[in-house]
Order: C-alpha cells, then sequence, then structure tokens
C-alpha cells in the first residue's frame, strides 16, 4: 500500500455514514491508503453518571448494536474490495472523537456522512460534520445523503 498515510471515515452503520464509506473506500482505492473505520460509541447518558437505579431505563444493549451495526456495515462493504482497513471504536462525542482520532492517526483526511436537512431542521440539530469541519488537522470531506428510499450495503 501507500507511504503510510491513512484516511479516517466515521461511521455508525446509518445510511449517511454508508455513504461516507462508500466514498472513502473510492479514495482509499485510488490513493492506494489505509482506510480506517471510525465508530464512536455514545458515552453515558446523565442517568447513568449518577448512578441512578435502573429499573431497565438505562439499557445500554443499544450501544452494543449501534456497534455491531457499524462494523457489518464495514464489512459488507469493504469485504472483496482488496483494501487495507480495519474498524475502531472509540468513546465520546462524534466531533471531537474523531478529531482526537485524526491527530493520532496523523490522517490525509476524515469523510462523514452528513443527512441533507431543511433550514429548520439543520438549526435544531447539531452537525457532527460541522463541528469536526471546523478544528481538524486535516480536511474534511462531508459526503451530503438526502435519504432518499433506502441504501442497501
Amino acid at each position: 500500500m501507500g507511504g503510510g498515510e491513512t484516511v479516517l471515515v466515521g461511521v455508525d452503520g446509518g445510511d449517511s455514514g454508508r455513504a461516507a464509506l462508500r466514498a472513502a473506500a473510492a479514495y482509499a482505492a485510488r490513493g492506494r491508503v489505509r482506510l480506517r473505520a471510525v465508530h464512536v460509541r455514545p458515552g453515558p447518558l446523565p442517568g447513568e453518571w449518577l448512578g441512578w437505579p435502573a429499573m431497565d431505563l438505562y439499557d445500554t444493549s443499544w450501544r452494543d448494536a449501534l456497534e455491531l451495526d457499524a462494523w457489518l456495515c464495514c464489512t459488507l462493504l469493504l469485504g472483496g474490495q482488496g483494501l487495507e482497513w480495519e474498524f475502531v471504536v472509540t468513546e465520546g462525542r462524534p466531533a471531537e472523537a474523531l478529531r482526537e482520532r485524526a491527530l493520532l492517526d496523523t490522517a490525509c483526511a476524515v469523510y462523514v456522512g452528513a443527512r441533507v436537512r431543511s433550514r429548520w431542521a439543520a438549526r435544531l440539530h447539531r452537525c457532527t460534520a460541522t463541528d469536526l469541519a471546523r478544528r481538524c488537522p486535516c480536511p474534511v470531506r462531508v459526503i451530503q445523503f438526502a435519504g432518499r428510499g433506502p441504501m442497501t450495503p
């Protein structure tokens, strides 16, 4: 493969994450660089920090399910393509975790998906891609996904 360069892609198992993964895989194949798929596992919820009695309210198996979805998506999309890739899991807020990982890996680029939203929805939704692009040490490629129709692996 290439001269040790790595491209990162944020994956969450969702449609916009799959779109970013496809774009990052195409870039990695052209540039012959390593692809590192990064899944950011959500941190503890406020009630979990406080240690409130759970009563199954704070069932954390959903984190495992998200991680499994992201890994399966990577395996299905990247398997058999001849790419050098790996799946990495980190915890925290997505923009911060991807920025830290980009520094750690000295990434040449970071790919993230972003769902196309109306102006109202965009104001209410905090976009990982926008947060990441502001302070990332390398170029951030935002792959827009309109959300029309099913996207299969």
